[in-house]
């Protein structure tokens, strides 16, 4: 990577082909079967990117590790906000054409009211980053900003909010005869 860095072009060619393998493993391991190949050409494309920031005198593998295992966790999360995406956009569109009897009527009340009084037993805090990060999808760093929390404690407050709704919520289902 020494060579690479000062701009040998030979080394850096053999580089990024002595990596590729490496990079392949870790995202198969985290990715699966799915998406290996464009996860690396992604991650060679951010090492690539910040190639002067690797100091030579430590070990290279690490380095190279964090950026890639990093890079999947993004990929891995993109993948799931655009599952929810078109999820969300299937149920809507299939939902459009029907109008809602007066059964499905009473059952979207009671699932209303059901999450109103879930959302009533959240803490002030968590109710807050329920509604920052989840209802009005504000980024951490907007919620950050207009809620008064840091990014951590909206983290925080968000993860035990939701494992509590779904607690809560499917505590009701189990329990409907």
């Amino acid at each position: 990577m020494a060579l690479a860095q000062a701009g040998d072009r030979q080394a850096y060619q053999a580089l990024l082909q002595a990596i590729g393998p490496y990079l392949r493993a870790i995202a198969r391991r985290l990715l699966g079967h799915e998406d290996v190949e464009d996860a690396v050409q992604e991650i060679l494309l951010v090492v690539h990117g910040i190639r002067h920031t690797y100091q030579p005198g430590r070990p290279f593998k690490p380095w190279l590790a964090t950026i890639a295992s990093r890079r999947c966790i993004d990929l891995l999360r993109r993948r799931q906000r655009e599952g929810l995406r078109l999820g969300e956009a299937l149920d809507e569109e299939a939902h459009m054409d029907a109008e809602p009897g007066p059964a499905e009527r009473l059952e979207r009340a009671q699932q209303d009211a059901r999450m109103r009084a879930a959302v009533g037993r959240l803490s002030p805090g968590q109710r807050d980053a329920v509604r920052l990060l989840h209802l009005q999808e504000l980024s951490l760093r907007e919620a950050e900003a207009s809620g008064g929390q840091s990014a951590g404690a909206l983290k925080v407050a968000s993860h035990r909010a939701l494992k509590a709704l779904r607690r809560a919520l499917q505590g009701e289902h189990d329990h409907v005869p």
